[in-house]
C-alpha cells in the first residue's frame, strides 16, 4: 500500500503518483492503513498509540463522518486476558454514556484483532496544551469541573478510570454562540483498564494499573481502587494545571511512593494568587487517607463550581512562581501487564479503479460508472468505423459494456439497500444516544442530591461526636445539649431516609438503563450486520463491474496506449 503525503489517501503498489495533486506516492508498511474496516470504516491516518493499542482516524464510506478506531495489538489479542480487558472499555463507556466521555460506538474484530470505533474529537490533549505553560486557575477549575462530572456519573454507574492523567484528557475549543463566551469542551478518553464494580476481577491478583505520579496511595500499598483514587488523580491533574509540576518531586518509579513518604509540595510554593478554597480543595483531593478526600465527585464538581462563582474565575493572567517555573514532564506510559476516475497512468486498470473507488460517495458511484462506460462505448464506434480485424474485438467489449450497463443498475439498487441499512443504524444511535442521555442526567441530579445529603449526614455526625465530649454542670445548657442530641438524631434519621430512597431511585434508574442498553444493543447489532451484508453485497458487484469493464478496455484499445478518461 503506497500513501499521498498532502491528501493521505492509499493507492495499490503498483502507483506511482497521486492523480488528485500528482504528488509522488511513499510506500507504508501499516497493516492497516488503506483498508476498510468492518466494510464502511476506511482507516486514513494513524493518530497514536500506546503500549497496548494504536488509533486511527478513520471515514465513514457511506456518511463520509470521521471516526477514530482503537486497534488492540496484535499478540495482545491473542491473550483472552488483554482481550477482554480492551473490549471491557466498551463496555464501561457504554454504561456510562457521558457528554465529557469519549463516545464508544462499535466494537468488533477483523483477522483476529478486536478494535473500537470511537467518536472523533478534533482537539488536543491536556498534555499538549500544558506544554505552553500551566493554566490561570479560572481556566483549570472548569477544566477540573467537566471532569469531575465525568467521573461522577461513571462512579455512579460502577465504573471507575483508573488512569486519569493529561493524556487521556482532551480539549476542544468551542466557539462562542450569540450571546456567550468560547469555552473549552473536555472529553475523558481511554477506559481500557478501568474498573466496573460489578464485574468479576480479570485476574486473581488485580494488578497495580495506572501512570506513576497519579496511582492513589491506597492503591499503591495493595488495596483495591475505589472511586476516591480516580479523585486523588483528579486533584494530581489540578494541581498540575494550576502549577505544570506534579505535587511531589521525582520521577517514575520515585512518584509511586512519594505519597506515602510525604506531603504534598503546597501550591503556594509554586503559584500565587489562587483562591484559599481552591488550594484546599486540591490538598483535600490529595489526602493520603481516602477517607480525607471529598466525598465523591459530585461534591468535587460542586465545590469547584462555588469557587468559581464566589471569585469570578481568576484574573485570566498567567500564574506567577516565586521561585521559578518548573520543569514539564514527559509523556508518561500507563503501567500495563474523489477526483474523476481515470485509465490514463501506468497502474493496471482493476488496481487503479479499486483505489478511486474508497474515495467516491456511494451516492455518486452510479453516475461515474455510466460515464466510465459511455467513454468505452465511443472508443468501441469508433474501432467499428475503422473496420479490420480489430472490429471482432469491438463487438466483444461492446458485449461486456452491455453486461456492465446492468451491473450499474444492481450496483444502484445495492446502494440504495445499503443507504436504507445506514440510515437504520443511525436512527437506532441517535435513539440510544438520546436515551442514555435523558436516563443518564436523571441519575447525574439523584446524584448530586445523594451527594449532598451525605455531606450533610457527615456534619450531622461530626456535630454530634463534638457534643458527646461537651461537660458542663450547667443544667440549663445540659438540657440544651439533651435537645440538640434529640434533633441531630431526628435529622440524621431522616437524611439516612431520604439517602436510601435516593439509592433506591438510582438502582431502579440504573436497572432500566442496562435493561434499554441491551436491548438497544441487539436491535443495533441486527441492523449493523444487515449493513454489513448490504455494503458486502455492493464490493462484490463493483469488483465484478471493475473485471468486466477493464476487459472490454483491454481489449478494444491497443496495448501501450493510454485508458481514456471518465
Amino acid at each position: 500500500m503506497k500513501v499521498c503525503s498532502r491528501c493521505l489517501e492509499y493507492f495499490a503498489n503498483e502507483a506511482t503518483f497521486c492523480p488528485a495533486d500528482g504528488t509522488e506516492l511513499r510506500k507504508t508498511n501499516d497493516p492497516y492503513l488503506g483498508r476498510t474496516v468492518a466494510g464502511r470504516y476506511r482507516v486514513i491516518k494513524r493518530l497514536g498509540g500506546g503500549g497496548m493499542s494504536t488509533v486511527y482516524l478513520a471515514r465513514h464510506v457511506m456518511i463520509d463522518r470521521l471516526s477514530a478506531i482503537k486497534v488492540l495489538r496484535q499478540d495482545l489479542s491473542l491473550n483472552p486476558t488483554h482481550r477482554e480487558r480492551f473490549l471491557r472499555e466498551a463496555r464501561a463507556v457504554n454504561r456510562i454514556n457521558h457528554f465529557n466521555i469519549v463516545e464508544i460506538t462499535d466494537v468488533g474484530e477483523m483477522d483476529g484483532v478486536a478494535y473500537l470505533v470511537m467518536e472523533y474529537v478534533d482537539g488536543k490533549s491536556l498534555f499538549d496544551a500544558l506544554k505552553a505553560g500551566p493554566f490561570p486557575w479560572g481556566r483549570a477549575v472548569p477544566v477540573a469541573m467537566q471532569m469531575a462530572a465525568a467521573l461522577g456519573r461513571a462512579h455512579q454507574l460502577g465504573v471507575i478510570h483508573r488512569d486519569l492523567k493529561p493524556e487521556n484528557i482532551l480539549l476542544v475549543r468551542v466557539p462562542a454562540a450569540t450571546g456567550d463566551a468560547a469555552h473549552e469542551l473536555v472529553k475523558l478518553t481511554d477506559f481500557g483498564i478501568a474498573k466496573i464494580l460489578d464485574a468479576p476481577a480479570l485476574t486473581y491478583s488485580e494488578h497495580l494499573f495506572g501512570t506513576p505520579g497519579y496511582i492513589a496511595p491506597e492503591y499503591i500499598e495493595g488495596l483495591p481502587a475505589q472511586p476516591r483514587s480516580d479523585l486523588y488523580a483528579l486533584g494530581v491533574v489540578l494541581y498540575e494545571m494550576m502549577t505544570g509540576a506534579f505535587p511531589y518531586e521525582g520521577r517514575a518509579a520515585d512518584l509511586l511512593t512519594a505519597p506515602l513518604r510525604s506531603a504534598p509540595i503546597p501550591l503556594g510554593q509554586r503559584v500565587t494568587g489562587l483562591p484559599p478554597d481552591l488550594e484546599s480543595l486540591t490538598l483535600r483531593l490529595l489526602a493520603r487517607r481516602p477517607e480525607d478526600r471529598p466525598e465523591d465527585a459530585f461534591a468535587v464538581h460542586d465545590a469547584l463550581a462555588d469557587i468559581l462563582r464566589r471569585f469570578g474565575g481568576g484574573s485570566g493572567l498567567p500564574p506567577r512562581y516565586p521561585s521559578g517555573a518548573p520543569a514539564r514532564r514527559d509523556e508518561a506510559s500507563t503501567m500495563v501487564d474523489a477526483p474523476p476516475l481515470s485509465f490514463a497512468t501506468d497502474v493496471p486498470p482493476a488496481s487503479r479503479l479499486t483505489a478511486n473507488l474508497q474515495k467516491v460517495q456511494t451516492s455518486e458511484i452510479g453516475n461515474q460508472w455510466h460515464s466510465a462506460l459511455s467513454e468505452l462505448e465511443q472508443t468501441i464506434h469508433s474501432t467499428r468505423e475503422k473496420g479490420g480485424a480489430r472490429a471482432k474485438d469491438a463487438d466483444h467489449a461492446a458485449e461486456r459494456v452491455q453486461y456492465g450497463r446492468t451491473l450499474v443498475v444492481s450496483i444502484e439498487r445495492a446502494t440504495h439497500t445499503a443507504a436504507e441499512a445506514q440510515s437504520r443504524v443511525d436512527r437506532l444511535e441517535a435513539k440510544a444516544r438520546a436515551f442514555r442521555a435523558n436516563l443518564g442526567h436523571a441519575i447525574d441530579t439523584l446524584g448530586h442530591e445523594r451527594s449532598r445529603e451525605r455531606a450533610h449526614a457527615t456534619a450531622l455526625q461530626t456535630r454530634r461526636e463534638a457534643l458527646a465530649d461537651t461537660r458542663t454542670s450547667d443544667p440549663a445548657q445540659t438540657e440544651a445539649v439533651v435537645w440538640e442530641k434529640a434533633a441531630l438524631a431526628a435529622e440524621e434519621e431522616r437524611v439516612r431516609s431520604l439517602e436510601a430512597d435516593l439509592v433506591f431511585q438510582i438502582v431502579e434508574l440504573q436497572g432500566q438503563l442496562d435493561a434499554q442498553n441491551l436491548e438497544l444493543d441487539a436491535e443495533l447489532q441486527s441492523a449493523t450486520a444487515k449493513l454489513e451484508g448490504a455494503l458486502g453485497a455492493l464490493r462484490h458487484l463493483t469488483g465484478e463491474f471493475i473485471r468486466t469493464l477493464d476487459d472490454a478496455a483491454a481489449t478494444v484499445l491497443p496495448a501501450g496506449r493510454p485508458r481514456p478518461r471518465s
